[in-house]
């Protein structure tokens, strides 16, 4: 009796732990760790992520599990911020790295920091990149670059050589070149517009730093758009959009289908924007943006990044290693490929199918020429809001017919008021 006792509660204390630990026929397994990646990526950008993702599940089935969703680019930024806060958001996002402070001052950034060691992230990307990654307040690691892009110029190479056009160096030289050729084509019946902006953010900063202005000064305010300067770049801008030569939005939102169909002679966007044009009997060159004549050289330089969200320690743990594979060399240079942009990382640049592709890209090598003049955006809490101000604030004055002065003065206040947050 004594040994059936002791055997007895022998089996009874394996049996417990086994109820503690979920093992057993009665627990079922542990739960594999579910992990959300939103982003705003489409076509064969979003089929590489599924590849991704796809792999990512099957190496650690059973551990973590990633779904990836894709979410209209209109309003991306504030539908993660409102979902995030509220604690119904994703765990990990595809953002600019800047975007990732005011979730720091809100204390739901993940710091990858507390998993990556040296060689998955700092030694394999240069300084600069690093300090993209990492210039915020907390100094952590709240960001994972993962490719850099830009804006850039795309012509119809036909066009340009039907009007004996070089390529515009500044913004003159572009409406003076888009007139040439929307009133020459018109004259033969055919309707065109000749330029559009894929990002008005971008063209509206890019112009203030060229005018020799900020978008967010160093004392964190927006005060330079009520520059006489600036006022009198928009009027210009609005000159040539009432006379057809420039239209600041498309109906389709992104001007590359578009400009595919021939419906501009130019446009400028995202070096990334190159799979998604289509030319429809024509050949795509590509250029430098323009400069401000006598103004300050200068255009900006996108990288876009990973950014996480805490949950718990094992999602926490799972994200972190989702993007950790991610980003790894055999990862990043297909995406790279696909999305048309060059990588952050040393590893992967010294590979030949990548040196193979750089070359001939001509997307990649307009943006390298801008290099030595690129800027990012100041990484400060509020710059969401004071983007937001100012993109209304041109569509404002262009489309609505705004004036000038008083759009970009209530655009100032609005974001000045979000930048004091």
């Amino acid at each position: 009796m004594k040994k059936f006792l002791t055997a007895l509660l022998a089996l009874m204390m394996v049996m417990s732990l086994a109820a503690c630990s979920g093992g057993g026929q009665g627990g079922g397994e542990e739960k594999a760790s579910e992990i959300v990646f939103w982003h705003t990526l489409t076509d064969h950008d979003e089929e590489m992520v599924q590849e991704i993702v796809d792999a990512f599940n099957k190496e650690f089935e059973g551990k973590y599990h990633v779904t990836q969703e894709t979410q209209p680019l209109d309003g991306f930024d504030g539908k993660v911020y409102e979902a995030v806060t509220n604690g119904v958001g994703p765990n990990v996002v595809w953002l600019y790295p800047n975007t990732a402070q005011e979730y720091i001052e809100a204390g739901l950034s993940l710091d990858y920091g507390k998993y990556f060691s040296a060689a998955d992230y700092k030694d394999r990307v240069s300084p600069g990149v690093y300090a993209a990654s990492t210039e915020y307040k907390d100094k952590g690691l709240h960001a994972v670059i993962a490719t850099i892009t830009g804006s850039i110029m795309f012509y119809n190479k036909e066009l340009l050589e039907k009007y004996n056009l070089e390529i515009p160096k500044t913004w003159d030289d572009l409406y003076a070149a888009c007139k040439t050729v929307v009133d020459g084509e018109k004259a033969e019946g055919k309707s065109i517009v000749g330029f559009g902006p894929d990002s008005v953010d971008v063209l509206a900063i890019v112009t203030l730093e060229q005018l020799g202005l900020k978008y967010i000064n160093g004392s964190k305010k927006a005060d330079d758009w009520t520059n006489q300067k600036f006022v009198d770049w928009v009027n210009f801008w609005k000159k040539a959009e009432n006379e057809g030569y420039f239209q600041l939005v498309d109906s389709e939102g992104y001007h590359s289908g578009p400009f595919g169909n021939q419906n501009y002679f130019c446009y400028m966007g995202s070096s990334a924007g190159m799979g998604y044009i289509t030319p429809n009997g024509f050949t795509i060159v590509t250029g430098p943006v323009p400069q401000v004549a006598g103004g300050k050289e200068y255009t900006e330089i996108t990288t876009r990044a990973l950014i996480s969200f805490t949950k718990d320690e094992a999602t926490d743990a799972g994200t972190a290693e989702f993007v950790k594979f991610f980003t790894k060399p055999e990862n990043n240079l297909p995406f790279c490929q696909k999305y048309s942009a060059s990588t952050p990382y040393k590893d992967v640049e010294e590979s030949p199918v990548y040196k193979e592709y750089f070359d001939n890209s001509i997307a990649n090598q307009a943006l390298a020429s801008m290099l030595s003049y690129a800027g990012t955006r100041p990484s400060v809490s509020g710059e969401r809001g004071a983007r937001e101000a100012l993109v209304a604030a041109m569509k404002k004055i262009i489309i609505d017919n705004e004036d000038p002065t008083t759009a970009l003065t209530q655009a100032v206040a609005t974001a000045n008021g979000s930048l004091s947050e």
